[in-house]
């Protein structure tokens, strides 16, 4: 019997045997992260049905040039959503609901293509198989769908690895021995064209972007990079033109943004487990989860712990690229901190962006990207059952998060809201009219019922008439607003009142979480002596502690004017 060979190296398993193979691997991976979008209903997050009323608004209004978003949030050009997911929303034959879910659903499908397919080259398809899953189930990128719900921000990292990957296509080499390539016609219009989709989706983002490419292209090609930074300016300077055309052309109003430099972060939310569906605020309470991810910070310390004893640090091209990707992710981790605030003030930073934590998702690519690097440094890590241990963590990880809240879809309050109070800061949804009634009337069990106005009929004296609303906060509030009522006759006399804190005092609106539903009463007693109808309500909300009511659109008072019918 022959000797076993114990010098040569073992055997393992090919996972798969082309390229194509990999792609269809990680897309079908892609599965457990936007599942959720399937399920019946629609999301509830902070933008709340934002991009529905927007949505279903520009449908009415294809062909406008000055159209913007403008229900329920003001536009900015720089910082706002950009107007290309509502484009594509509402082209879609679909409900607005669905549709939205399409755009959401596609964002992520890019990103975890773009990113194979940018990086296949480099890492090999194990390796950017490893990283496009690690982009796609990044904390951020759950957080910027399922908890913030900006359809934006999204298609915007869905399209960063293309506008990053067709770049570099655009300026180097396509193969070994084209050194010398002159870029084509066709590169250079998809590299404009990718820009341009990418300045339409959120221009404050892309401006960053641009200066990150145009320095992984320096670093990378040296003196040729300039073939593909003009490429991608020219995309970048196409797209500003557009938006800002768009904006120029359209009616606006707007309101200030946040403090950009009250939301810095605190280093420990970097690795908080904490995952939570409230508001941001500033200060270290925060109502949102702003973690790295386990597998994408655990897989970079792996690389860089792989990097110097693999035979594949000695190319400088390779050392060069995983420096700067460490150095970019640390730089814009450090911009979370509150002793960066000089320096975004000092380059008008703070015009780019709303929150500081939005630069998490640029972080999250470069970690992305050193994470797959950990499989293409080290291929024992390619191979099975490393490798499927790999890709198990990456998905495992993550995979609490994708629990979105969900809401019942009713025509009548994924409508229009009735008003905006506020600086765009609190949305009437709907409202109805009810009587309470006592005893066993009309056939109803004893006790105290509400019944609807319509059914009850005209209002006598001592009658109970009960407002009952759904409130949609879409921004946090900073202090407690009370409620006020009031029921008044054809003279403007005021009748009855109501006036207190909403839900009888147990929520108050300090507490309230942007895109959730609050569903209130308010009872008002009809004097003997009131005269005949049609009656009016007005309501409102005001600050105790000022006097001052929440201001609402056409009536200077701070009042939502209802007619009791």
């Amino acid at each position: 019997m022959p000797q076993e060979d114990r010098t040569a190296p073992p055997v393992h398993p090919v996972l798969l045997s082309t390229s194509s193979s990999y792609l269809v691997l990680s897309l079908v991976l892609v599965i457990f992260a936007i599942a959720p979008l399937f399920y019946p209903g629609y999301l509830q997050t902070h933008h709340g049905f934002i991009a529905l009323w927007n949505v279903a608004d520009l449908r009415a209004n294809l062909g406008s040039w000055g159209w913007t978003p403008h229900v329920g949030v003001d536009f900015d050009p720089v910082r706002s959503d950009g107007l290309l997911p509502y484009y594509l929303a509402a082209l879609l034959p679909l409900e607005p609901a669905t549709a939205i879910k399409v755009v959401l659903g596609l964002s992520w499908l890019l990103g975890n293509a773009g990113m194979f397919l940018w990086l296949k080259r480099w890492l090999g398809p194990t390796g950017a198989l490893v990283a496009a899953l690690v982009y796609t189930y990044l904390p951020y990128q759950i957080a910027t769908i399922y908890v913030r719900g900006v359809i934006g921000e999204a298609l915007f990292f869905g399209l960063l690895p293309w506008a990053v990957g067709i770049s570099e296509w655009a300026n180097g080499p396509r193969r070994v021995g084209e050194s010398n390539r002159v870029p084509g016609v066709i590169d250079f219009v998809l590299a404009v064209l990718v820009w341009l989709l990418l300045g339409l989706s959120h221009l404050g983002l892309t401006l960053w972007a641009f200066v990150f490419v145009g320095l992984w292209l320096w670093l990378t090609y040296h003196r040729q990079a300039w073939e593909g930074i003009l490429t991608t300016l020219f995309g970048v300077i196409l797209a500003t033109i557009t938006v800002f055309s768009i904006f120029a052309a359209s009616p606006h109003d707007s309101s200030p943004p946040p403090l950009l430099t009250d939301h810095f972060l605190y280093p420990f939310q970097l690795f908080s487990a904490f995952w939570g569906f409230g508001p941001s605020r500033p200060g270290w309470n925060d109502g949102m989860s702003f973690q790295l991810g386990l597998a994408a910070v655990g897989l970079s310390l792996l690389t860089f712990l792989v990097w110097r004893r693999s035979n594949k640090s000695a190319t400088p091209s390779a050392n060069r690229r995983l420096i700067f990707l460490g150095g970019s992710a640390l730089f814009f981790v450090l911009l979370q901190f509150g002793f960066t605030a000089p320096l975004w003030n000092l380059l008008f930073l703070t015009r780019t962006l709303v929150y500081p934590w939005q630069l998490l998702g640029l972080a999250g690519l470069c970690l992305a990207v050193l994470a797959g690097a950990s499989v293409w440094l080290d291929e024992q890590l390619a191979q099975l059952p490393l490798f499927g241990g790999i890709v198990t963590l990456v998905i495992l990880s993550s995979y609490p998060y994708l629990s979105p809240q969900f809401v019942q879809i009713e025509p009548e309050i994924m409508a229009a809201p009735q008003a905006l109070l506020g600086q765009k800061q609190l949305a009437l949804l709907n409202h109805h009219f009810s009587t309470v009634v006592s005893g066993n009337t009309a056939g109803l069990e004893q006790g105290t019922t509400s019944i609807p106005l319509a059914v009850h009929g005209s209002l006598q004296a001592a009658d109970v008439l009960q407002l009952n609303v759904t409130w949609l906060p879409l921004q946090p509030f900073d202090e407690d607003w009370k409620i006020f009522v009031h029921l008044v006759d054809p003279s403007g006399q005021v009748l009855a009142q109501f006036d207190g804190q909403p839900l009888e005092g147990t929520y108050p609106t300090s507490h309230w979480i942007p895109g959730e539903f609050i569903e209130d009463s308010y009872p008002l007693i009809i004097p003997p002596d009131a005269p005949p109808g049609p009656y009016r309500v007005f309501a409102g909300l005001y600050n105790e502690a000022t006097g001052l009511r929440l201001p609402v659109p056409g009536d200077p008072e701070g009042r939502v004017v209802l007619n009791v019918e």
